[in-house]
């Protein structure tokens, strides 16, 4: 934790209303679990988060336990609805002194990237509830020219489908503000109810049957051309991290 920083980090990944604030923004930032101390650090960090990051004078904040992917085993840390200008706000000492007693011991913070909402890509019928499960689908986008706009136009023609048929699921895409290297650039949030959600053959996160209504809009085979293919050739290192909130 750096002692600058009012907002520490989510995943996200959903968010409240914000109140004179045009965008909706998380932190987040992977908690590396050192010596398999799983008790002790989901301890700390519910104590600091109930004492720091309860919502009542700041952002709130999140811990989830990553059971799929390169992270898993360890934990995501959130932070959020947040902004910018809480990053100009020094931190109490004893809000320092709290983490490292409490969270430090027992991970490594890392990974940390400011997660803003695309509203136009958004699908987001609930209006903002933060799922005890999520499904989070990382995107590395290509460098050069043409790819970012290629791959959102790709997710923006699910979204009209998602909308049209009145989907009764959420998700939620992310920007990540300051992509770097082996950083995703984009983020596709689904928040879900139960595992069995995923017994269905493709598709992850989309409703059952989605492809036939997606092909139902756009054309037979139009799945594959304008998304399937289009992601391809335009991202790489694609991750599915399934997360499940430690309350």
């Amino acid at each position: 934790m750096m002692k600058r920083f009012l907002g520490i980090f989510i995943p996200i990944l959903t968010c409240a209303t914000l109140v004179g604030q045009d965008y909706v923004m998380f932190q987040t930032s992977i908690l590396k679990l050192r010596d398999g101390k799983n008790a002790s650090l989901m301890k700390g960090v519910k104590k600091h988060n109930a004492k720091y990051h309860n919502g009542e004078n700041g952002p709130k904040a999140y811990l989830w336990y990553i059971n799929t992917g390169p992270n898993s085993g360890n934990y995501s840390w959130a932070v959020g609805p947040t902004n910018f200008s809480n990053m100009d706000v020094s931190l109490p000492d004893d809000h320092v002194a709290d983490w490292e007693k409490y969270v430090s011991p027992y991970a490594d913070e890392t990974d940390i990237i400011y997660m803003i909402r695309d509203e136009e890509l958004t699908y987001n019928p609930e209006n903002e509830t933060v799922g005890d499960n999520i499904l989070m689908k990382r995107f590395h986008i290509k460098d050069g020219v043409g790819h970012m706009e290629a791959v959102t136009k790709a997710v923006g023609s699910i979204t009209k489908v998602l909308r049209k048929n009145k989907a009764k699921i959420a998700r939620r895409v992310y920007i990540n503000k300051f992509p770097n290297k082996g950083q995703a650039d984009l983020m596709l949030v689904y928040p879900f109810s139960s595992w069995s959600s995923f017994d269905q053959g493709w598709g992850l996160g989309l409703p059952e049957g989605f492809r036939a209504d997606y092909e139902k809009m756009y054309g037979k085979g139009s799945f594959n051309k304008n998304v399937g293919k289009i992601l391809e050739q335009h991202t790489y290192n694609r991750t599915n991290e399934v997360m499940t909130m430690v309350k």
